[in-house]
């Protein structure tokens, strides 16, 4: 047992050789190291960089989104086809953008665009699209439901 303990303690630490041998090839490779971390930081600040963009894309479509329900509901107040038809562009494009759930959101109004205007299949279309789509269960829900009230008509 004692032979063991010396035979440990005679042995390098593995910590202080690690360290000693990655100093050693920085100081022999220093230029690729330096090279070697302005690519790192660069690629750091390149996917920082992106992460915001997606932020602003997905802000801008809840923008979209909101003046778009704003539009919906100034038709349900007022009757006024422009409202409708303006809401209806604005989830079109939303829907196309396809970005997280938004898409079926859109769709969502969509539908319910198509059923006011009596098209009724196209309605239909649109609800079965978001049920083979979406991954949320209360967006099938809706959709499912919403499909039952066309078919009892």
């Amino acid at each position: 047992m004692k032979k063991k303990d010396k035979e440990i303690v005679r042995k390098p630490d593995v910590f202080l050789t690690l360290f000693t041998s990655t100093t050693q090839f920085i100081r022999e490779h220093s230029k690729q190291c330096i090279i070697g971390l302005i690519i790192l930081l660069v690629a750091i600040a390149g996917g920082y960089v992106y992460m915001l963009h997606l932020n602003s894309q997905y802000d801008n479509i809840q923008y979209q989104m909101a003046q778009g329900i704003k539009s919906f509901n100034e038709y349900n107040a007022s009757g006024k086809q422009e409202d409708i038809t303006k809401a209806e562009g604005i989830f079109n494009e939303i829907a196309q953008k396809k970005m997280r759930q938004s898409q079926y959101i859109a769709k969502l109004y969509l539908a319910k665009i198509s059923y006011i205007r009596g098209k009724n299949e196209d309605a239909k279309k649109i609800y079965q699209d978001i049920i083979k789509g979406t991954s949320s269960s209360m967006l099938k829900s809706l959709s499912e439901k919403a499909i039952q009230h066309i078919d009892k008509k």
